[in-house]
């Protein structure tokens, strides 16, 4: 596995890769440009020469090289002495550097002129230019560039540990951060506390990230210890009535009473696969963008009245649907069934007396009652607390939105807000 490498050893690695190329680049420059000059200096001037060699051996065509201080020419090739070493393809009119065999700049510049005699011929003039002060200068140039990079290289080195410190401080809450996630319990779920030092935005940001998350892990935690709760209440209530019904059944072969006890088992049956359906369809991905809106009708919650209409029994509690306009919604029948049937058995059980009512509007599906209200709990009810535990998880995956509230006059309204043209994600 590659070795990681901390963010100190990564700041020291690109500033080092960053300052070997800012230096390299400065004495690519000064060289280039130095000769670049040199080149340009030696054009001018062999130009210049030129025209007055030209000038002196027209007058004296009995010469047959022209030599100064700092220029020598020489008419025709073969005059040039051997010691410069150079071609007859030389192109007219153009400084050209001269090297020696070997390689070695000779510090000559030649420049190969077309000269007419006297008598009208045209032979090759070879003008050798030396700038002894030139030459003198550039090396005073070279010294004063090793010098400029010295101290450059002396400013980068405290830069860089400038930068090394302040990483360092930029750093050290991230490992204090790192050092007390390495040391958390795993069932340590409190929020965690911002590192001392320098209190960065991304740093700030992390943190609140991760107190989120932890958050959503808790929340997780809470309602999966809820539903072993109270999952047993609700498994175990429709496996009692098909037991006691299938007991029952021993003792008697009269039509009637076997007709009602198969519409027990019946019912038990269907309520507890509604159940489980609806469990797995909670941690089941499903495509919610295919799902068509669909008109809720007062027939489909009858049919939810009904089937929970037995724990209402002996009591002075009267259950009424109030749908005057349409609504249309995007969940499938079955969680329906689930949703409203869980919120209709918590509303009859915390109801002694009064009413129920399944109040439908175009925006909300509201069942109020006149009970104890939702801050009381009720007598020898178990699985009070599963059916809002899944109603409000069926409420978030279908992306609607549930609220318990207590009435002014008494009871309490579970609320269920619809919104059609929601699309899910």
């Amino acid at each position: 596995m590659k070795k990681l490498r901390s963010a100190r050893e990564i700041t020291f690695f690109y500033f080092a890769v960053v300052a070997i190329a800012m230096i390299t680049i400065h004495f690519s420059l000064v060289e280039s440009t130095v000769d670049e000059l040199e080149l340009l200096n030696a054009q001018n001037a062999l130009e210049h020469k030129t025209e007055q060699a030209i000038n002196k051996l027209q007058n004296t065509p009995t010469e047959l090289q022209y030599i100064t201080k700092t220029t020598q020419s020489y008419v025709g090739l073969a005059n040039v002495p051997k010691h410069f070493d150079i071609e007859d393809d030389l192109p007219y009119n153009k400084a050209i550097e001269v090297y020696q065999p070997n390689g070695y700049a000779t510090d000559y510049f030649v420049m190969k002129s077309l000269m007419t005699e006297r008598n009208g011929h045209h032979v090759d003039l070879y003008t050798f230019y030396f700038d002894e002060i030139y030459e003198f200068s550039e090396d005073q140039i070279f010294k004063e560039n090793i010098k400029q990079a010295i101290i450059s290289v002396i400013l980068l080195v405290t830069t860089l540990m400038i930068v090394m410190l302040i990483s360092r401080r930029l750093n050290h809450p991230l490992s204090v951060l790192t050092h007390q996630l390495q040391h958390r319990s795993a069932n340590d779920l409190s929020p965690i506390v911002l590192p001392h030092g320098v209190k960065t935005q991304e740093l700030t940001m992390l943190v609140d990230s991760l107190n989120q998350y932890q958050n959503r892990i808790k929340l997780s935690i809470e309602r999966e210890r809820a539903f072993n709760r109270y999952a047993s209440h609700e498994l175990r209530t429709p496996l009692m009535v098909i037991k006691g019904a299938t007991s029952l059944l021993a003792h008697s072969s009269a039509p009637e009473f076997i007709e009602k006890q198969r519409e027990r088992l019946s019912s038990a049956c269907e309520e507890m696969n509604d159940f489980v359906t609806t469990l797995l369809s909670l941690t089941r991905e499903e495509n919610l963008n295919e799902l068509q809106n669909r008109e809720l009708t007062k027939e489909e919650l009858e049919e939810v009245v009904q089937s929970h209409l037995h724990l209402l029994k002996n009591k002075p509690v009267e259950c009424r649907i109030e749908l005057n306009h349409s609504i249309n919604v995007k969940i499938p029948k079955t969680s329906l069934k689930i949703l409203v049937g869980n919120l209709l058995k918590n509303a009859f059980a915390c109801t002694e007396k009064g009413s129920v009512v399944i109040s439908v509007t175009p925006s909300h599906i509201s069942i109020i009652d006149t009970g104890i209200g939702s801050e009381k709990k009720p007598r020898g009810v178990e699985g009070y607390g599963l059916g809002l535990l899944i109603a409000r998880d069926i409420c978030h995956k279908y992306g609607y939105e549930f609220e318990l509230l207590n009435n002014p006059y008494g009871g309490c309204r579970a609320q269920i807000s619809i919104q059609p043209d929601q699309s899910f994600h």
